[in-house]
C-alpha cells in the first residue's frame, strides 16, 4: 500500500476511530485500526463486535493494499506529525508515516485474524445531525446506568428513535424522567424505531452534527442498526431489549388541577440556587405557589434556600409538591425562552413543555417529573 494523504484528516479519522475501541480486548487485533485503499480514497475501519466505525478519506492512491496497526499508536504519531502531506506505506510487516522531518513505523497485525465488519442496514431516513445531536445527548442523561438497567429494565439504557411519517422522536427514560424530542425527518418510506446505549449513541450523534444524517433502522432478524455522514459510517447493535412503552405516562393536561408558566431559565436558575442547601442529591426541592409567583425551597432544618420568581398560575393557590433539583434542572435544560407546566396531584408526575413566541405550547420538546414525597 502506498498513498499520499492529509495529516489533519488522518488525525482526526484515528482519533475518531480510536476512542470507540476496547482499552482491554479478547483479542489482540481489536485494538486496531484496518487502513485499507479504496478508489482514490482510504478508508480506516474500527470494530469490537459491538460497535464498527468506517471512515472514507480522500487520497493520492499510488499501490493499493491494507494495513493492521495498534488504534492508539496511529492516532497518537498522526496527531504528532507536522501539518501537511503525509506518505504512507505498508507492506505486510510494517506500516511507516512520513513527512518532511518526521517519521514513524508502526508493526503490523495479521489481516486474517481481524473479524468482518457488519453490513449497515438500507437507509431508512434522513434527518438533521445538529438537532439529532442535540437531541440524543440531552436524551441519554434521563436513561437508566448500565449496572442499575438489568432484566426487565434493560431498555431503560438505550435512547429510542422511531419515525412516523415526516417526524422522528427522540425518547428515553430511567422512570423518574421522560423525555421527547421530535424532529423533522424525511423518510424513504415505511417507518421504523431503534434502541441503541445511550453512552455510545451520544457519542455517534455527536461525531455526525452539522450535516446531514442517514439512519438505517433494524433489519428483521437483525440486531444492527446505523448512522452515516458525509465520510463516516457507525453501526452499532441494538439493544436486546424492547423500549418500554412510555406514551401513557405523560400526564393529560386536561386532567390537570393547574399550570405555570414562566421564563425557563430564571426558574431552572431558582431550583439550583435552592437545591445548593440540601445535603444529598435525592432530597427534594420544594414548590409552593401564590398570585403571581413561584416560590421554590431547598433544605433541612439546620439550613434554608429560598428562590422566589414571577409566574403566571392557574388554579395552584395552595399547591406544594418536591421534586429532584437535579433531575428538574436537566428537563429545564433544552428550554429557551418560556416554560408551561403542569400539575395534577403532589404524588403525581409534572408535564412540561416549552411555549413558542405566540404563546402556545409545542411538542417538539414535552418531559415528565415524578415527584418526591414530602412532609
Amino acid at each position: 500500500m502506498k498513498l499520499r494523504i492529509d495529516q489533519k484528516e488522518l488525525a482526526d479519522a484515528a482519533r475518531a476511530a480510536q476512542r470507540r475501541l476496547p482499552t482491554n480486548p479478547l483479542q489482540p487485533v481489536l485494538a486496531g485500526i484496518l487502513l485499507e485503499t479504496g478508489d482514490d480514497s482510504l478508508v480506516l475501519s474500527g470494530f469490537d463486535y459491538e460497535t464498527s466505525t468506517l471512515t472514507r478519506l480522500a487520497a493520492d492512491m499510488l499501490e493499493p493494499g491494507h494495513a493492521l496497526v495498534s488504534g492508539r499508536l496511529l492516532a497518537d504519531v498522526s496527531a504528532a506529525m507536522p501539518a501537511g502531506p503525509v506518505d504512507v506505506v505498508a507492506d505486510e510487516r510494517e506500516l511507516t508515516l512520513t513527512t518532511p522531518g518526521a517519521s514513524f513505523t508502526l508493526p503490523t497485525m495479521p489481516r486474517n485474524e481481524y473479524p468482518a465488519l457488519p453490513e449497515p442496514p438500507a437507509v431508512s431516513g434522513t434527518v438533521d445531525g445538529s438537532l439529532l445531536a442535540a437531541a440524543v445527548g440531552h436524551a441519554a442523561q434521563a436513561t437508566m446506568p448500565d449496572k442499575e438497567a438489568a432484566g426487565n429494565l434493560e431498555g431503560f439504557r438505550g435512547v429510542h428513535l422511531a419515525s412516523n411519517g415526516d417526524q422522528l422522536t427522540v425518547s428515553a427514560s430511567d422512570r423518574y424522567r421522560l423525555v421527547r424530542h421530535t424532529l423533522p425527518w424525511q423518510s424513504n418510506g415505511g417507518d421504523g424505531e431503534l434502541l441503541i446505549p445511550a453512552v455510545e449513541f451520544a457519542a455517534t450523534a455527536k461525531q455526525l452534527g452539522g450535516q446531514q444524517v442517514r439512519i438505517s433502522f433494524t433489519a428483521a432478524g437483525g440486531g444492527v442498526a446505523a448512522l452515516s455522514g458525509d465520510t463516516l459510517t457507525v453501526t452499532s447493535r441494538t439493544v436486546a431489549a424492547p423500549f418500554p412503552n412510555i406514551d401513557s405516562f405523560f400526564p393529560d393536561p386536561a386532567k390537570a388541577a393547574g399550570w405555570m408558566r414562566t421564563d425557563a431559565a430564571e426558574l431552572l436558575e431558582a431550583v439550583k440556587r435552592a437545591g445548593l442547601v440540601n445535603d444529598k442529591d435525592v432530597l427534594p426541592v420544594k414548590f409552593s405557589f401564590d398570585r403571581g409567583h413561584v416560590t421554590v425551597r431547598g433544605g433541612t432544618e439546620g439550613s434554608r434556600g429560598v428562590s422566589r420568581i414571577d409566574a403566571e398560575i392557574t388554579d395552584l393557590d395552595g399547591f406544594t409538591a418536591g421534586y429532584r433539583p437535579g433531575f428538574l434542572c436537566s428537563l429545564l435544560a433544552p428550554i429557551a425562552g418560556q416554560v408551561q407546566i403542569w400539575f395534577t396531584t403532589p404524588s403525581k408526575p409534572v408535564l412540561i413543555h416549552p411555549v413558542t413566541d405566540d404563546g402556545a405550547t409545542t411538542d417538539t420538546y414535552r418531559a415528565v417529573c415524578m415527584p418526591v414525597r414530602i412532609k
